[in-house]
This record gives C-alpha cells, sequence and structure tokens, in this order.
C-alpha cells in the first residue's frame, strides 16, 4: 500500500553558486561511512552544465553519476543531489532507488516542482526567494481523500488499471460531482510526499487535468454512496493527521 510517507530528509538549493555548494555540502553531512553520493541527471552530458557538480563526481571516488534517460538508479545507500529535476522525475528516482538516506533537488523551474516543495517543506538552501510563493492549498476535502487512498492502493500496482484505477478514479469524479475545487499539480506534490512513487502521482495529476476539463474516465463503481458526506464528517470529528500539535 502507499502506507508511507517520506522518511528521509529533503532539501532543495537555488541554481547558483552558492545554491550549489550549499547542495553538496548539506549531502556530504547527510552520508556516512560507506555512502555513496549519486549525483542525477536527467541526461549524461547534463553534468557538464555544472563545473561544480562535473569536478564533484570526477574527483571523488564516493561519488556516482546516474541518469533519468538510463533508468539510473543510487548504486547503494546513501544521499541523491539530483540536478533540476522536475516532479516526475523525482517520483521515478523514489520509486526505484534503494537506500536513499536524503535527497537533495537543485531547481532550474520552481514551478516545475513548487508542490513537491510545498508539500515536503525541504531545508531551502541558497537563494530562496523562489518559495516565498507556495504552491495552491488542497481543498480539506481533497486531503482527506488523498489519505484515504492512500491506505487504501495497494503501493506496488499502477492506477491506470483494475481495482487501482476504479478506487483513484471514482473518489475523483466523486470529488468533481460534489463540485470541490482540484489543483493537479499540488495533488501530486502531496502524493509524492506521502509515498506514492513511480508513476503514480503524475497519473494522479493526468486524471485530475482529464476530470477537471470535462472528461469522465472509464471505472467501475467502488464507493459508498455517502463517500463525500463521510469524508466531511471525519475532518469535522478533528481526526486530520496532517494536522500540527
Amino acid at each position: 500500500m502507499f502506507d508511507r510517507d517520506t522518511d528521509y530528509p529533503t532539501a532543495v538549493a537555488s541554481y547558483d553558486d552558492e545554491g550549489v555548494s550549499a547542495a553538496i555540502d548539506w549531502c556530504v553531512e547527510h552520508m556516512q561511512t560507506d555512502d555513496t553520493l549519486s549525483v542525477w541527471t536527467a541526461l549524461q552530458s547534463n553534468l557538464s552544465n555544472c563545473d561544480a557538480l562535473e569536478r564533484l563526481v570526477q574527483r571523488h571516488s564516493n561519488v556516482s553519476h546516474i541518469t533519468g534517460r538510463g533508468g539510473g538508479t543510487p548504486q547503494g545507500t546513501g544521499p541523491v543531489l539530483m540536478a533540476w529535476p522536475d516532479m516526475d522525475d523525482i517520483g521515478k528516482l523514489v520509486r526505484y532507488g534503494h537506500g536513499i538516506r536524503a535527497i537533495c533537488v537543485i531547481t532550474w523551474n520552481a514551478d516545475r516542482i513548487r508542490s513537491w516543495v510545498t508539500a515536503m517543506k525541504p531545508d531551502i538552501l541558497g537563494d530562496g526567494s523562489d518559495w516565498k510563493t507556495p504552491s495552491a492549498e488542497l481543498d480539506p476535502i481533497v486531503m482527506e481523500a488523498l489519505r484515504s487512498l492512500t491506505l487504501t492502493v495497494k503501493h506496488n500496482n499502477t492506477i491506470s488499471a483494475g481495482f487501482e484505477k476504479d478506487q483513484v478514479v471514482g473518489v475523483l469524479l466523486a470529488l468533481r460531482d460534489a463540485r470541490i475545487p482540484m489543483d493537479a499539480d499540488a495533488m501530486q506534490g502531496w502524493a509524492l510526499a506521502h509515498g506514492w512513487a513511480g508513476k503514480n502521482p503524475e497519473r494522479l495529476a493526468q486524471y485530475v487535468r482529464d476530470i477537471n476539463g470535462g472528461k469522465r474516465p472509464r471505472a467501475r463503481h467502488v464507493l459508498r454512496t455517502d463517500y463525500i458526506d463521510h469524508l466531511r464528517q471525519k475532518l469535522a470529528s478533528g481526526d486530520d493527521p496532517d494536522a500540527e500539535d
């Protein structure tokens, strides 16, 4: 099931000298004996875009370069320094990467990961001005629905077919029919922060975009008829696991 939150430290760094330097230092601080620091870029050639990262990989035997295009995953245990990913890239890394001790993201377009940053509340390194504006807040009913899905959908299954699709699409359609606003990017960011990985956060966001655009993806009805009322009652009872003490 999607029964785990991301339980390792996270950080986001600006793409400037100060931010990159801070990102490297942050990752090193989260290394333990025999760890490997994995530097992620989408393509092999992307590493040459940043001299500091290229030197880091070339000069240290406990630093490796992995790429998203080839499905590269960390070798062994250690932190991952992701240079210029989007939320889909983060999802794929989390889904297939094992032994991740910490993740630091160097940004190139704040809007591409803003929802992830809002949900994860990572350490801010370097110039933090991009993060003064958070992503759209999720409606409390939407958050309650996502928490419910997190506990009922099997983690290793795709939400593109079978029971998982029926469950996810059914919930989204119920929210839409109740005229509860859904923000695709914010929901994708929330899903990434709460253990959804691989392509499922991306698929969740696409379902939301399709439904907001007037489409009704096919799904067998699996929800109780009073599902939305049930969510409202849970919220009214004060049973909110995301609430701060």
